[in-house]
């Protein structure tokens, strides 16, 4: 992937990765970084332009003084497709940038052709509580994120995987700042703005975020339809990496046949 850094108006500096060739799409990366998707970020930039920008806080804490609360946040990134030139995108993110991606949508709808959210954070119901990724130690997220965690080295006992917790500890600010001490910033009150085409995207046995999250916010977004993957957790394209794209794929052209008939 190649990067720049952009100048935004808001005075802001902003690294994106860019990817590919074709119409644009904004990733949002999840909780490791934009340099931890890269192979979905390769994926998606065989059919689309893909601009991969690093979240605030994950270079840099200093970059989160000015952004406050969520709703900075949207404006950062509804500033950032201004300095692309990206009228109208496809947006898509897993996991904090799944809820990154859904609050862009609610606070400045018409940026937002069509969304995907897989693994999204972002809603609180008591009766199925996002778990407390606080509470447990860095060395031991694995086993919260995947079914299967000695694949990634992070089986009870085994070593860690030490590039994925020095990548969670990084964020680790940006991740506070907009999910503690409840995930839930009033983007349930906020969904019904988005009018894009939706797909929701969840791991059937995620620990992380239960996958009944994906019936949440289908129930509270006004065009949006959800895949369940069985046997998944919440590392979507770790552990069910094609069978993910393609349903990625799979929406965003059959939106854009509809679109276009």
């Amino acid at each position: 992937m190649q990067s720049r850094t952009l100048d935004l108006r808001s005075n802001h500096n902003q690294v994106v990765y860019q990817v590919g060739d074709g119409p644009p799409l904004v990733w949002l990366h999840g909780l490791y970084g934009a340099e931890a998707d890269v192979r979905i970020i390769e994926a998606l930039g065989r059919d689309f332009s893909v601009y991969a920008p690093l979240a605030p806080g994950f270079a840099d804490l200093a970059e989160l003084d000015s952004i406050r609360d969520i709703h900075d946040l949207a404006l950062h990134y509804d500033d950032l497709l201004e300095a692309l030139q990206l009228e109208s995108p496809v947006v898509a993110g897993h996991s904090l940038g799944a809820m990154i991606a859904a609050e862009l949508a609610a606070h400045v709808p018409k940026r937002v052709s069509r969304l995907v959210l897989a693994s999204p954070l972002g809603l609180w119901n008591d009766a199925y509580p996002v778990a407390d990724l606080f509470a447990v130690p860095a060395a031991e997220m694995p086993t919260l994120l995947y079914t299967d965690a000695s694949a990634v080295g992070g089986a009870p006992g085994g070593p860690p995987d030490v590039e994925r917790v020095v990548a969670l500890a990084r964020g680790m600010a940006t991740v506070a700042r907009f999910l503690w001490p409840i995930p839930d910033r009033g983007l349930s009150r906020r969904l019904h703005r988005v009018q894009s085409p939706t797909l929701i995207i969840h791991g059937a046995v995620d620990r992380f975020v239960p996958a009944e999250y994906a019936d949440e916010f289908v129930a509270r977004l006004p065009h949006a339809s959800r895949e369940i993957i069985p046997g998944v957790g919440h590392m979507l394209f770790a552990e069910a990496f094609e069978s993910t794209v393609w349903s990625i794929t799979n929406f965003l052209t059959r939106v854009e046949v509809l679109a276009d008939a």
